[in-house]
């Protein structure tokens, strides 16, 4: 009776030491499937950005009380016809090296269409520089911003 026991408990220990393994091949597997996936997005964004490229091509501001309100126009180049989520904008008085918040202007730009935005109010009471970066939407729903920014000075 003695040797069954032991013989049973060999058996037990070898499918605890299974178990344990399985469970550890899981834990890394999750792990690098995150890991996997979060530069998969990575890759896609920058991809569609390459051939994204949207531009200022005029500006007017006028002073309203101690704020100047712009309307921008914007034309998008390039070769890429996939739908951007928006544009952000940032105004700059590059003599007093002042910045306006950064303002989302939501809404895709066709290829070789300029698209005028009116009406922006920019914070800063002298403006001559807009800096302009197109953006998408990932596939849970945030901004993935281009690393391409165009400035425009008037």
């Amino acid at each position: 009776m003695l040797g069954d026991k032991k013989g049973l408990s060999t058996i037990v220990v070898t499918l605890i030491i299974i178990l344990v393994s399985l469970v550890a091949v899981g834990i890394v597997w999750v792990v690098v499937r995150n890991l996997i996936n979060a530069g998969t997005q990575g890759v896609d964004v920058s991809s569609k950005c390459i051939n994204i490229n949207v531009e200022a091509t005029a500006v007017n501001c006028s002073s309203v009380g101690v704020s100047r309100i712009c309307d921008v126009t914007l034309t998008r180049t390039g070769t890429g016809s996939d739908t951007i989520a928006g544009v952000k904008l940032v105004f700059k008085n590059t003599t007093a090296q002042t910045s306006s918040p950064l303002i989302s202007l939501l809404g895709n730009i066709q290829p070789l269409v300029a698209k005028t935005q009116t009406g922006i109010n920019t914070s800063l009471t002298s403006v001559n520089r807009v800096e302009v970066t197109a953006f998408f939407k990932d596939a849970s729903g945030n901004d993935q911003i281009c690393l391409q920014t165009n400035p425009f000075g008037f």
